[in-house]
């Protein structure tokens, strides 16, 4: 029996695992994705009316990795192929919410699904030729929560680290009976969320951040990092910090209100996020409006705004060289028109990011990050072979 041919690849990938959707950059910033954070354990058997559709839309994977010490996640449906499954289906929501994002084996789930579907992407044409195992040395940057980079840094890292990791494709289009095995390694180690959005934002803004003192917060479903920066980006960790706001809690409460007027109106809070982020609060059913939910969107989301902007005070009022306070990630974009209206009595100069930039704020600076590290370890490596050929050929006949 001849021995299965293996692709062998390197890729450079960015993942922004929020606590809503994961994000995703690989080798350029042109090729970015984005898919809802859930996870679902199957129920049953999944049968296939047609081996068609976008494969980001159907991740069913098996995992093997070190990281992942449950049978409970050997096999699971990952972001829209999971929302509305009949198995048992995790969000970010409740004691989840609770829980570290370091700690959580969604989060290594997810990780590893979207690195699997990148080094996919990467190399569709080799699939369709029928390449059907890949395995992967990963440049990898990512980050985590201001509140957890101290103490749980290295147990993350040692988890994305440590050995090798495998995901097989079951049912995905294209993509079925691949397996992907990585291999990671950390040129950035890990980042600060919402710090990694700044680098991001001085690089493809005109608001000159680099010469001002500022305070900015990266909203997520779960956590609000706040980060203060004096003129030159100098970060002051003295005064940065963060929170928890569960987003995603109010926004389940949300769904369980209007899903309760009759049948299973919104199947997620990463579907329910999409909507409000579009500002669709009127639910169609067969071609009517099932249930116009504006007035129960205005009375979570205002109490969630007052909480939001009353933390990023308490801590702004102690910066004196911050003249400015920004808000950035998908939790602002969800918050923005209430946040607007209780400051429209305050006249505090608050900025909101760009809603087309603002989700892929973080994956795009640990991008800039991870590439700039790589492209520097390129260049002392060429240095060093220089070196090495100058005295090697510096001796006389």
């Amino acid at each position: 029996m001849a021995k299965q041919d293996i692709l062998t690849t390197t890729i450079n990938l960015s993942i922004d695992n929020g606590s809503s959707h994961v994000k995703g950059i690989y080798d350029d910033l042109s090729r970015t994705f984005i898919f809802p954070n859930v996870v679902a354990q199957p129920f049953g058997e999944r049968y296939l009316l047609m081996e068609q559709g976008e494969p980001l839309d159907f991740l069913d994977v098996q995992i093997t990795s070190p990281a992942i010490e449950t049978d409970q996640y050997r096999h699971v449906y990952v972001g829209n192929l999971a929302i509305g499954d009949e198995g048992i289906v995790h969000e970010i929501v409740g004691d989840k919410a609770v829980q570290k994002k370091a700690q959580r084996p969604e989060t290594m789930v997810t990780l590893l699904t979207a690195a699997a579907y990148a080094i996919a992407m990467k190399h569709e044409d080799a699939i369709k030729s029928g390449k059907s195992r890949i395995k992967a040395a990963v440049n990898l940057g990512t980050g985590l929560p201001i509140r957890e980079i101290t103490h749980f840094r290295e147990e993350f890292s040692r988890k994305i680290t440590g050995g090798v990791h495998s995901i097989t494709f079951v049912t995905t289009p294209l993509f079925k009976g691949v397996t992907v095995e990585m291999e990671f390694s950390l040129p950035t180690d890990i980042s600060i969320d919402d710090v990694s959005g700044v680098y991001d934002m001085e690089a493809t803004s005109k608001s000159q951040l680099s010469h001002k003192g500022f305070g900015i917060a990266d909203v997520g479903g779960v956590d609000m990092d706040i980060a203060f920066f004096r003129p030159g980006l100098d970060l002051d960790q003295r005064h940065s910090t963060g929170a928890k706001i569960y987003l995603n809690d109010a926004l389940e409460s949300i769904r369980n209100e209007v899903n309760a007027h009759g049948e299973e109106l919104i199947g997620s809070t990463a579907e329910l996020t999409k909507m409000l982020v579009s500002k669709e609060y009127e639910i169609y059913a067969e071609g009517k409006v099932a249930f116009d939910m504006t007035n129960l969107v205005n009375r979570h989301m205002r109490i969630l705004a007052e909480k939001v902007l009353k933390y990023a005070r308490n801590s702004w009022k102690n910066v004196r060289y911050a003249n400015e306070f920004w808000f950035i990630g998908g939790g602002a974009i969800v918050l923005q028109p209430w946040i607007e209206k209780l400051n429209a009595e305050l006249g505090l100069p608050i900025r909101f990011d760009k809603t087309e930039y603002s989700q892929f704020r973080n994956v795009r600076g640990t991008f800039f990050l991870l590439d700039h590290a790589l492209k520097h370890a390129d260049e002392a490596a060429a240095s060093i072979e220089n070196e090495k050929g100058s005295e090697g050929g510096s001796g006389s006949d």
